[in-house]
C-alpha cells in the first residue's frame, strides 16, 4: 500500500507538504478539511467517498425499474456529489474548487453543476422522466469530460475518436 500512496502522492499536486510523521502540512492552515490527515488517510477518505458515490449512482437505477424518477434523480445526483466530494480529501476544498474552475475545466464543471440542479428540478417539480434521463446523461458526460482533463491527451484522443465516428 505504501508504494501506491507514494505514486499517488507524486501524481496529485497539492498545496501541501508532508510532515516527518506522514501528516499533511498545509500552506494555508485555514482551508483544509482535516489538515492532520496523512496521505494514506486522505486516499482512504477519497476512495470511500468515490466508492459511496459510485454505489449510489449504481443503486439509483433500481428506482428506474420501479418508474420512480424522483428517487432516481436524487440518488444519482447525490452519488455524483459524493464522488466529486472525495477529491476534496486530496487537495483541500479551496485548492480543489480553484482547479475545478481553472482554464480548461470550468466549462465542464459549470455544465456539471447546472445539470445536477436541473436534474433535481426536472424530477421534483416537473416530474419529467425524459428530461431527467437526458440531464443525467449530461451530468455523466460533463463529469467524464472533467475527469479526462486530468489525464494527459485524453480529451484529444476522445475528440479524435468522435471525429472518426461522425
Amino acid at each position: 500500500m505504501s508504494a501506491f500512496v507514494d505514486v499517488v502522492k507524486n501524481a496529485v499536486p497539492t498545496a501541501a507538504a508532508v510532515g516527518s510523521n506522514g501528516s499533511i502540512i498545509e500552506e494555508d492552515e485555514t482551508q483544509p478539511i482535516c489538515p492532520s490527515l496523512s496521505w494514506k488517510q486522505r486516499l482512504i477518505g477519497c476512495g470511500v467517498c468515490m466508492g459511496i458515490g459510485s454505489l449510489l449512482s449504481l443503486l439509483s437505477f433500481g428506482a428506474i425499474l420501479r418508474s420512480d424518477v424522483a428517487t432516481f434523480a436524487v440518488v444519482y445526483t447525490l452519488g455524483n456529489v459524493a464522488s466529486i466530494g472525495g477529491t476534496l480529501f486530496l487537495a483541500g476544498p479551496k485548492t480543489q474548487v480553484q482547479r475545478m474552475f481553472s482554464e480548461g475545466r470550468w466549462v465542464a464543471t459549470t455544465v456539471f453543476v447546472i445539470a445536477m440542479g436541473l436534474t433535481l428540478l426536472a424530477a421534483l417539480l416537473l416530474s419529467s422522466a425524459l428530461l431527467v434521463l437526458l440531464l443525467c446523461l449530461v451530468q455523466f458526460g460533463a463529469m467524464a469530460w472533467y475527469m479526462m482533463s486530468y489525464i494527459p491527451f485524453a480529451r484529444t484522443a476522445v475528440k479524435g475518436c468522435l471525429r472518426g465516428v461522425v
